[in-house]
């Protein structure tokens, strides 16, 4: 897919992996429907991006875990001069934690924003998309949607949901004009990864991304239109051999193979 010209739309894209996709798609040539919770950071990022690359940037903030926001961005995107190309859905959340230790809170916005806002977002969407020869939708899922992370229960379930549903609806949109990536990303250096206390001395720092090499990885899978793609081969080789190990084996190897669990109560 050519990137030139084309209007996507950022979900998450005032920090992180987010900021660096609006970054490289303006790089690109592509113009801009933005949505994040943190309306001062999308403002700035979107100054930038018309200062730097003369891209047409549009935001709107919004906490999409909640329906209401939700149903306005959706109606502002509908509303728009031009149907978008591109939805990037990258919008996430999650936590370090015992699942049995966890806020309900923490757990319910969870899965509010991993999936409940994916699938709203794209299911008012897919109208929009198919007004255009090619279109595509990108779905950030992670490096550890098939694999067990302790401590990261609920969030490891909602990337698992996010490439299950990828690669159906991918199946279903065959012979249409739309087609669906699923990206999963390694260990990636976000806020998310900084706060959340997790010990990250036992990985190879050549595993660990920044979120500007995975903007450029994404990308790169759009423009080779490809449906499944990871950050780097330890990743894509570590989810395909999780799926072979026995569940004992692997419920023994993944307890402490990265970082050791929280305390519970």
């Amino acid at each position: 897919m050519k990137l030139a010209s084309k209007l996507a739309i950022v979900t998450g894209a005032s920090r992180g992996i987010g900021r660096a996709l609006a970054t490289e798609l303006a790089k690109s040539g592509c113009n801009l429907l933005l949505t994040a919770l943190e309306g001062d950071e999308l403002l700035a990022l979107s100054n930038e991006l018309r200062s730097k690359f003369s891209a047409d940037v549009a935001m709107m903030a919004a906490n999409l875990s909640e329906s209401v926001d939700r149903k306005n961005l959706i109606d502002w995107i509908k509303a728009y001069e031009k149907p978008p190309e591109i939805l990037i859905n990258n919008a996430g959340i999650g936590y370090f934690e015992r699942f049995d230790s966890s806020n309900w809170n923490n757990i319910e916005k969870t899965l509010s924003l991993n999936i409940s806002a994916l699938i709203h977002i794209t299911y008012e969407l897919i109208p929009l998309l198919k007004k255009h020869p090619q279109a595509k939708i990108v779905n950030i899922s992670s490096g550890i949607a098939r694999l067990p992370y302790p401590g990261l229960a609920v969030y490891g379930a909602t990337k698992a949901f996010v490439s299950n549903f990828s690669q159906s609806l991918a199946t279903e949109l065959v012979g249409t004009s739309i087609d669906v990536l699923c990206f999963h990303p390694g260990f990636t250096m976000t806020a998310f990864i900084g706060s959340a206390g997790m010990d990250m001395h036992k990985i190879p720092k050549i595993l660990i991304h920044t979120p500007e090499e995975i903007a450029t990885q994404v990308l790169r899978a759009i423009k080779k239109d490809k449906q499944w793609a990871y950050s780097d081969f330890i990743t894509r080789s570590s989810s395909f051999l999780g799926t072979l190990l026995p569940w004992r084996l692997k419920t023994h190897l993944f307890k402490d193979l990265f970082w050791k669990l929280p305390d519970g109560k």
